[in-house]
């Protein structure tokens, strides 16, 4: 039998469930539930599994990505802020927005209205 701390990467779900969306213009916000299965509860921590921050921003970037268009590299992150944990099975709202002129991709997690999580991607060929 192939228990939770069997699980490959390659092999387990890592992306939340995305209940909702909503989009005006270069926001988008995401309604999604990060699910206990999930790969990254895996090990962090056995008993009281808590979402990494790596996980956050790594959904940020690929959530940018598929919802705003978002192309190319991201050169560099800032104002990285950890402020909540966030818990599996907790309805979460990911706000993300595209600053065009600035090239930069803002984003910030909050669960219930309490800030999670927050910060910004660089894009390269600025």
């Amino acid at each position: 039998m192939q228990t939770s701390s069997d699980i490959r990467w390659s092999d387990g779900r890592t992306e939340p469930d995305i209940l909702s969306e909503r989009r005006e213009g270069d926001v988008v916000e995401l309604e999604l539930v990060a699910r206990a299965d999930l790969f990254q509860f895996q090990g962090h921590f056995p008993g009281e599994p808590v979402l990494p921050g790596v996980a956050q921003v790594d959904w940020a970037a690929r959530l940018a990505r598929r919802y705003l268009g978002i192309e190319g590299a991201f050169e560099k992150m800032g104002q990285i802020k950890f402020a909540k944990l966030i818990l599996p099975e907790r309805a979460l709202r990911l706000r993300l927005e595209w600053q065009r002129e600035k090239g930069r991709v803002s984003f910030l997690f909050s669960d219930n209205g309490e800030l999670c999580s927050s910060g910004h991607f660089v894009l390269a060929d600025r």
